[in-house]
């Protein structure tokens, strides 16, 4: 492990028995969520985890956080390896990683105050009784940017608003003080008006609180001025990785320049060709040879329905998976 890589992924794999192929076979059929997936964290560092629905963006998340076990691969975290861990042991990387989700609206109890909400992770990790505990919650809070806290600390999620529920649940993340946040989708449910403020919001907390930030979304727009390298995946594996100007202004792979090619464009006059691909993603079931980007590149060869792609190295800090790199 480098000295500078906080969290490393080797190799990680999730597959998902979902049964025989027919009545009549022992053959098993695994979806393969995540299919082999190498990927590092520094310090501080916000990394975009870009893709469409289905690719294997919220599972990776699930198994950086323990919540799911790998069907194969090594997942460390400052060098101590957090692949298969007791639940005593998992309750501790809980306090150092913490997860945001898609949907404040299903993420909070309905039942329980703001304070409530924010404080129960102290609970859980058996430090709700310490001295300390209401200026925590407090700073959670504020540090989420709900000022002053106690305007908040008595009311109920249905009497705030979509973004302020956001907060809530990034407030709740924070007061354990993790080291790394997991931000599934984070933006998606909220208006657009709503959307930047979040974003600037995470942004600021990487550099006021040092956390690391992996920050999945479908949208590569929405993060172009907020992460330090963008990965994108297809069907469970990164086809490509680099910084996020590499990605932007030279993306090397198919998939990657048609997401970029559907990234709105604020100056009406200023045209460009949009890439819309053909077809459906394929069933991650039943995954097609060769290369699994093949059936919808708007580039594929005869290679490519036979050989699959690994990263090639571009640069010391850029990768794509991409028959065309091969000279």
């Amino acid at each position: 492990m480098s000295a500078d890589h906080f969290l490393e992924v080797r190799g990680l794999k999730k597959y998902f028995d979902v049964g025989h192929a027919t009545l009549f076979s022992r053959q098993p059929r695994n979806l393969h969520a995540v299919d082999g997936v190498d990927l590092t964290l520094r310090h501080s560092e916000v990394i975009a985890l870009v893709g469409e629905s289905g690719c294997g963006k919220s599972t990776l998340a699930l198994l950086l956080m323990g919540l799911e076990d790998p069907t194969e691969g090594i997942v460390t975290l400052e060098g101590r390896d957090i692949t298969h861990l007791d639940d005593h042991q998992r309750k501790d990387l809980r306090r150092k990683i913490q997860m945001v989700f898609q949907d404040p609206y299903e993420s909070l109890n309905p039942t329980q105050t703001i304070e409530e909400i924010v404080t129960e992770p102290l609970a859980v990790h058996g430090i709700a009784n310490t001295p300390d505990r209401d200026q925590r919650v407090k700073k959670a809070m504020e540090d989420a940017g709900l000022k002053p806290a106690e305007v908040y600390l008595k009311r109920y999620p249905h009497e705030l608003s979509g973004g302020q529920r956001q907060r809530v649940v990034i407030a709740a993340a924070l007061v354990l003080e993790p080291e790394i946040i997991l931000a599934d989708e984070p933006v998606s449910m909220l208006d657009v008006s709503i959307r930047a403020e979040i974003i600037n919001l995470l942004a600021e907390l990487r550099i006021t609180r040092q956390i690391a930030v992996i920050f999945i979304t479908h949208d590569l727009g929405s993060v172009g001025f907020f992460a330090d390298r963008v990965a994108v995946m297809y069907l469970g594996r990164i086809v490509e990785i680099g910084t996020m100007l590499e990605v932007l202004e030279k993306p090397q792979h198919p998939y990657t320049r048609a997401l970029i090619s559907v990234i709105p464009v604020p100056n009406p006059r200023l045209r460009h060709e949009r890439i819309i691909l053909q077809g459906e993603t394929p069933n991650p079931i039943d995954l097609p040879s060769g290369c699994r980007f093949h059936p919808r590149c708007p580039v594929a060869f005869a290679t490519c329905k036979v050989s699959d792609p690994r990263l090639i190295p571009l640069s010391k800090t850029h990768q794509a998976a991409c028959l065309l790199l091969v000279k």
